[in-house]
């Protein structure tokens, strides 16, 4: 699925890739046209191969991940790059708002995030008219929390859920936030309700309570195609017993949207996400900076760890040695971890340019690596470097 969120419209829209049509869902294909070899996507795609006008290739996503390559009038494609195709006709629908829209972020949401999956989309990413810079990812419960904190009108003013419903188990996001805590920090837990029988009302019924026991909830979301047709009747009722409910599918693209906004600096936003790929803690360094001392992050806590990077470079002050602070986000208190140079060429103070880059490992671990740069023609790089993991206690 595809929305969009512009400056002019304050709520997300999502568009169909046929004209005129209400079917949101685009399915992952692609296929060339035999007569003119142009590459059409999506119900298009489908169709050519259906009139005998081209070989349609789907799952494109399954098939990149496990690097399958595909033959198509005589030459070899890797899925992935069928992928990249694919996307490029996405970006294009854009043009379905206005003729003068230009692209001012991109976000991605998959269902979960991992390596595989990374190291895939960077590949993508690369053969894309947007620059990486542009491009954000995140999974489906990041993407739940920036559009559950977005609705007004009071849906939002307690904790959220959402119970999402494929295949036959039925799994429940809860959304709570710590209201003392500034930034107001947001965790979701993820419960497991199980196996819904032929009679899911009566189940679903029993849920309800047990997930809603003591707490107050403003509204829930239901996503899934198995809350498709007329079977909530006694469920339902319970639901919304003080509570507003909501059946949608497109929530997870619109939430992406409200995502691009907030990191575009669109909307204000007092929140920091602790979901499973974000970071835990921030990482910093005391620097002089204009003759005042200072405090220059490298990682912050709520960073996604697939996107987390920095790179700084700073003029050694002293021994050869640098402290490091690591703090939790709802902690006051900073524990300074410090790293010797072990080795490092005896030179004046002031006389040491060092690089420092940050890279998070997991979400509780970074990657510090130190480069020795010396400092001009007076004192010459040794090029040493110096590596550590610093984890959060």
């Amino acid at each position: 699925m595809v929305s969009f969120a512009t400056t002019m419209h304050r709520e997300p829209e999502t568009v169909s890739s046929v004209a005129g049509s209400e079917m949101f869902q685009i399915p992952l294909a692609v296929c060339m046209a035999s007569s003119s070899g142009q590459w059409v996507y999506g119900d298009e795609a489908i169709r050519f191969e259906k009139a005998d006008l081209g070989r349609c290739e789907t799952n494109l996503l399954s098939r990149s991940l496990e690097r399958d390559f595909t033959i198509i009038e005589n030459q070899t494609y890797e899925v992935r790059m069928l992928l990249a195709i694919f996307l490029k006709k996405i970006l294009l629908l854009a043009g379905k708002l206005g003729p003068k829209i230009e692209i001012g972020k991109v976000v991605f949401a998959f269902s979960k995030l991992n390596d595989k999956l990374m190291s895939l989309m960077e590949y993508v990413f690369e053969q894309l008219p947007v620059v990486r810079s542009k491009i954000t990812v995140m999974d489906y419960m990041e993407s739940f929390y920036y559009y559950a904190l977005n609705q007004r009108d009071g849906l939002a003013t307690h904790d959220v859920v959402m119970f999402l419903y494929f295949g036959k188990n039925m799994i429940c996001w809860y959304l709570a936030r710590g209201k003392q805590s500034k930034p107001q920090l947001v965790e979701i837990q993820e419960k497991d309700c199980g196996y819904l029988t032929e009679n899911k009302d009566f189940d679903f019924s029993k849920i309800i309570p047990k997930i809603f026991e003591k707490k107050i909830i403003s509204s829930i979301y239901l996503v899934g195609d198995g809350f498709e047709g007329d079977w909530m009747k006694h469920s339902l009722r319970i639901l919304c017993q003080g509570r507003r409910a909501f059946l949608g599918k497109n929530l997870f693209s619109k939430g992406a949207c409200y995502a691009a906004e907030v990191h575009a600096g669109l909307i204000p936003w007092n929140y920091a996400y602790m979901g499973e790929n974000e970071m835990k803690f921030n990482i910093s360094l005391k620097v002089r900076k204009n003759n005042e001392m200072a405090f220059h992050t490298l990682i912050s806590a709520g960073d996604n760890l697939y996107e987390a990077e920095s790179t700084c470079e700073v003029i050694l002050d002293g021994p050869g040695e640098i402290d490091f602070w690591i703090q939790k986000p709802n902690s006051r208190e900073a524990k300074i971890e410090t790293l010797e140079l072990t080795n490092l060429p005896s030179r004046p103070k002031k006389a040491t340019r060092l690089r420092i880059q940050a890279k998070p490992v997991t979400d509780r671990s970074v990657r510090i690596r130190i480069r020795d740069l010396g400092l001009g023609e007076f004192f010459k790089a040794s090029d040493m470097v110096w590596e550590y993991i610093m984890k959060s206690s």
